[in-house]
């Protein structure tokens, strides 16, 4: 990294940071990125899905996870690579790769890192939604369990997805040991399966790894379909047990999409503990309330967890410069829908189309110790020609006594008029060891020197005064 670059970043974080003091006004920023890579050939489509939450050999430092739709060879099978980080970022080259075997695979959609077999080591768990294998288009979990040695060559366990076009493997989350078995759990979605109406699978961890017999399954009922299409994890009643966030939809007119939180325990999940989440306003079907979820931690410090439903094509009317809300619902004793506290976000930008389509929650960027919200620019809002500029941006709420703080906004947006695609695909993990947090962010079908090859960029964070 050049000084001048460095100093451009310094400077302006430490400008974002004295907004959020309320010392200035909310910072509008353009600079470069501290780490970027491209993909390496025209189609590779690099940084499909990101990960870093996980230090995979033990090092100190968390690994940077990306996958890749294309192997250079004109099919999707798909790839994933591992960066190893270092106190200076993750290498730029990867320390680790493996290519689907099967065309069309889409290998490597949702990475995750946790300790399925409890033996000390992280293990890499992917998927392959679009594998086939004793039926066609079933889908596919692949576990790489970690050692001393590194990552295998080759999958140690390969989950199949129930029926043909079940699409097992579609998104993947790491449910820490809600059992308190000593094994690390995972939840994974199949959207086509029960004739599209989609199942989320609870799979517990053990001595060899991935149990193959789901303890829970929960399924989607008509007239939604695709359910675990938006899902997240995390502890919603602070019962020490995870619990599960699943959007949806509307799939007919006349019917507002909505979202449900199903209460974890030590022997699974079932949906009768399901809590439902409706709009706290009027909305049409077409707004797509629950088109995107976030878990968001205790953002007010009131001692209850908090979430984030999106309807990123609501348009607020004729005054409004933007699309999308983002509605935040506060926690409480009796639950997060009990509470009845809510509040309204408006993007009012054209900066920040289909507002709330991309965010990130549970990440305290500024160091505070209250999580904040990460908002990203939308694959939608794309141009339609690739030569029309797109420079995408981020934006940051940050957590406060009274909520999410809609007027100290910290602002990352690509360079002016340019194609940079920024924020299209959100993390934010300290992969530096230096104790504050790391922006990174991809797009996949990023032009650079080559057409479609894809981009990961991180921007370093700096230690807060506050």
């Amino acid at each position: 990294m050049n000084p001048d670059t460095k100093k451009s970043l310094r400077a302006a974080l430490a400008l974002a940071l004295l907004a959020g003091a309320g010392l200035a006004a909310a910072t509008t920023l353009s600079h470069k990125a501290d780490w970027v890579v491209e993909g390496p050939f025209a189609g590779a489509q690099f940084g499909g899905s990101v990960h870093a939450g996980g230090d995979l050999n033990r090092d100190g430092f968390n690994d940077l996870v990306v996958s890749s739709a294309s192997n250079g060879q004109g099919t999707q099978r798909g790839v994933v690579e591992v960066f190893y980080g270092g106190r200076k970022g993750p290498a730029t080259t990867a320390g680790w790769r493996y290519e689907g075997t099967m065309d069309w695979a889409q290998v490597g959609s949702s990475p995750q890192i946790t300790d399925v077999n409890g033996d000390g080591w992280p293990d890499l768990v992917v998927g392959a939604y679009n594998q086939s294998g004793a039926v066609a288009y079933n889908g596919a979990v692949l576990v790489f369990l970690g050692s001393s040695a590194g990552l295998p060559a080759t999958p140690s366990q390969v989950l199949e997805g129930p029926s043909s076009n079940s699409f097992f493997g579609w998104k993947i989350r790491a449910l820490g040991d809600f059992n308190n078995d000593g094994y690390g759990d995972v939840v994974v979605s199949a959207i086509g399966a029960k004739s599209n109406l989609g199942v989320l699978y609870v799979f517990k961890g053990g001595p060899t790894g991935v149990v193959t017999e789901p303890v829970s399954t929960l399924t989607g009922a008509a007239p939604w379909t695709y359910f675990g299409r938006i899902f997240e994890v995390g502890d919603t009643n602070g019962d020490g047990v995870p619990d599960i966030l699943v959007g949806a939809t509307s799939p007919v007119g006349g019917i507002p999409g909505m979202a449900w939180i199903y209460r974890g325990s030590a022997t699974g999940f079932t949906s009768t503990k399901a809590e439902t989440l409706f709009s706290p306003i009027t909305l049409a079907d077409s707004d797509a309330f629950g088109e995107n979820i976030a878990l968001l931690g205790d953002v007010d410090g009131d001692g209850y967890t908090d979430v984030a439903v999106a309807a990123p094509r609501y348009l607020p009317g004729e005054t409004s410069s933007g699309s999308g809300t983002v509605f935040v619902f506060y926690g409480s004793a009796k639950g997060i829908a009990a509470s009845g506290r809510t509040q309204q976000i408006l993007a009012n930008s054209t900066r920040m189309l289909y507002f709330g389509m991309t965010m990130l929650g549970g990440r305290d960027f500024d160091g505070d110790g209250r999580p904040d919200l990460v908002m990203g620019t939308a694959a939608n809002a794309r141009p339609a020609e690739d030569s029309d500029p797109f420079p995408g941006g981020i934006w940051v709420y940050r957590g406060s006594a009274t909520g999410l703080d809609t007027t100290n906004i910290y602002k990352v947006y690509g360079k002016q008029r340019s194609r940079d695609e920024l924020g299209l695909t959100l993390e934010l993990v300290d992969v530096t060891g230096e104790g504050v947090a790391d922006l990174i962010t991809s797009s996949s079908i990023y032009s650079g020197t080559l057409d479609q090859q894809g981009v990961v960029r991180i921007f370093r964070g700096v230690r807060s005064s506050r």
